[in-house]
Parts: structure tokens; C-alpha cells; sequence
């Protein structure tokens, strides 16, 4: 955590090429103390931001936060905006994801949400950034004299919890903006490079993997993994793939090819002999396939897995 006012956070993060990840604060709300607890303790979540952001927590109330709050966060003062995790561009200033209000995400699913958003957004100038889509929703307006009297009834309830901070408006995601059309694997302007190789060599498969040889082609298929117990030079990787996730145990030293030929030898339930890529830390694995998972950046973190549909 850096102690710096929001001008320092800019600076330094535009010195360090990394975002900054900023988390405001109201000490009387229990979720904002369960983030304390559950999130940024959690060793996953240290390394991810240690990596890849400034990360900045303020108080509603502290000094040093005030410039962000006063332009960042209008709704301070409504308890159903809490707690408020933001991550901003510190070249532009620009807002560019916001978790706001209930619940608390699980540590293992912002986890995720901090690695996919590595992979869609870069603060390279020679890559392009995801752009909305689509244009936020604007409230309705309410013609009260229209309204029944149960609809009146249920207005003015809602209008009294709201008072009430139990529930009440909450800042749009403005990643949600970008993703009108459900795709969250590209976003960095990357074209996919053919490798011009022979087809003698391919590996047989069952129809779904590509008749060129190329370096997915060239993992083994029948080397099943045997996940190691728990103890020293172990470590945990979760993997999200679109119908949810698992978690499996492999060895530090373990090269990251070793996880392709995981995958292919024992396929998730529906997907056997499917080809798939894999992201993490904001990067194509296949272009990691011999650096061990340690030096990959995988050591207790999260692997994207997207199969490729024919």
C-alpha cells in the first residue's frame, strides 16, 4: 500500500508503467472491513497488485483521498456504494473499472476478475484498449401521477431503504460498457500470427485441432498430471473456463507446458479434443510453454481458459 495523495499515485504510476487500484473506505461498514480480511491479505491478490498496480486506500474522510473522491466518487455518502474498488489509467485519469457496493467479492473471484482485466487492458501505447460499446442506462424517469396507489406504496418503500442505506444507486462498471457482445478475450489489439510449418508432423487428432503442426499441436496428449501434495515447492493454480472453474496443484519448478499437457490428457467435461489457449498474468502461455510456472508469475494465481470453437 502506497501513502500517497491521488496526485503522487499519478505520478508514480505513470513512472512505473502500472495502474493504480484504489479503494475508499468507510470504517463503520462491515464489508469494508471484511475487504481488509478476505481480499487484501489474501497472498494471490498481494502478488497480482504488487505487480501490476499502486494500490491506494483511502478513508472517505482522509485528506489525502479527497481529489479522487470529490471527482471519482459522488456517491461517498451512500452506504450502498460501499465498499468501492476503482482502477484508473494514470496517464489519462480515466476510470476504467469499478466494483462497487454489496456483496464483497470472494478473494478467489476478484482474484480473477484483477487477472482477466490484465489481459484485456495494457498500458502499452502500441496496444489498443477495450472501448465501450454501448452507452450507460439512464435512470427512468417516474410519473408519479400515473402510478397506482401499490405502486405509489412500493416507491415510497424503496425510496425509505434507500434513505436508510440498505440499498440505493450504485456507479456503473464502465469495463461492463465494453462488453456488450460477451467477449472478454480480446481488447489489446493483438493479431494472431501464423507459423508457416510443414504438415508432415501433426499430430493426429479428433477433427477439432488444427492439420498444421504448431506449438499447441506439438504437446503431448498422454502425459496425465498427477498433482503433488501440499508442502514446500507446491503451489496452487486456478483456472476459469467458461463453465466455471477448478483448481489443481502443481510443483513451482513445473515447466508451463506441463499444464497444457494436463489439459489435453484429462479435457474438461465437453471438451475433449478441442484446442484452447491460455492467459495468464496478461500474457499468451503458449508463448511461455518452457519457462518454469514460478518464473511465468502462475505461483498461486489464475489461468484463463478460452477453447477455441470450430
Amino acid at each position: 500500500m502506497n501513502q500517497l495523495d491521488w496526485d503522487g499515485a499519478r505520478d508514480k504510476g505513470k513512472e512505473e508503467m502500472k495502474w493504480i487500484l484504489v479503494n475508499v473506505q468507510d470504517p463503520s461498514i462491515f464489508d469494508c472491513q471484511s475487504l481488509n480480511r478476505d481480499i487484501w491479505k489474501d497472498p494471490g491478490i498481494k502478488e497480482v497488485v504488487k505487480e501490476n498496480f499502486i494500490f491506494m486506500q483511502y478513508s472517505k474522510d482522509d485528506p489525502r483521498g479527497m481529489q479522487y473522491i470529490n471527482y471519482y466518487f459522488p456517491l461517498r455518502d451512500s452506504d450502498a456504494a460501499y465498499p468501492h474498488i476503482a482502477i484508473v489509467d494514470p496517464r489519462t485519469g480515466e476510470q476504467v473499472k469499478v466494483w462497487s457496493g454489496p456483496p464483497v467479492p470472494k478473494a478467489g473471484e476478484f482474484l480473477m476478475q484483477l487477472v482477466e482485466f490484465l489481459d484485456r487492458y495494457s498500458l502499452d501505447l502500441s496496444k489498443k484498449n477495450p472501448v465501450a460499446r454501448r452507452k450507460p442506462e439512464k435512470l427512468k424517469s417516474i410519473d408519479v401521477d400515473r402510478l397506482t396507489e401499490e405502486e405509489m406504496l412500493d416507491l415510497a418503500l424503496q425510496n425509505s431503504l434507500a434513505n436508510n442505506g440498505t440499498t440505493g444507486p450504485k456507479e456503473e462498471d464502465p469495463d461492463d460498457l465494453t462488453k456488450s457482445f460477451g467477449d472478454v478475450s480480446k481488447g489489446k489489439g493483438k493479431e494472431v500470427e501464423e507459423e508457416p510449418v510443414s504438415t508432415t508432423d501433426a499430430e493426429p487428432t479428433n477433427g477439432h485441432a488444427s492439420a498444421v503442426s504448431t506449438p499447441f499441436s506439438r504437446i503431448m496428449s498422454n502425459n496425465p498430471h498427477v498433482e503433488p501434495e501440499n508442502g514446500p515447492g507446491v503451489t496452487r493454480i486456478q483456472f476459469r473456463h467458461s463453465n466455471g472453474r477448478v483448481v489443481r496443484r502443481f510443483r513451482s519448478d513445473d515447466t508451463v507446458r506441463r499444464i497444457y499437457e494436463w489439459l489435453k490428457a484429462d479435457p474438461l467435461e465437453g471438451k475433449a479434443g478441442m484446442d484452447f489457449d491460455l492467459k495468464g498474468m496478461g500474457k499468451d502461455l503458449i508463448d511461455h510453454l518452457d519457462e518454469t510456472i514460478e518464473d511465468a508469475g502462475l505461483k498461486n494465481g489464475t489461468v484463463m481458459v478460452e477453447y477455441i470453437e470450430d
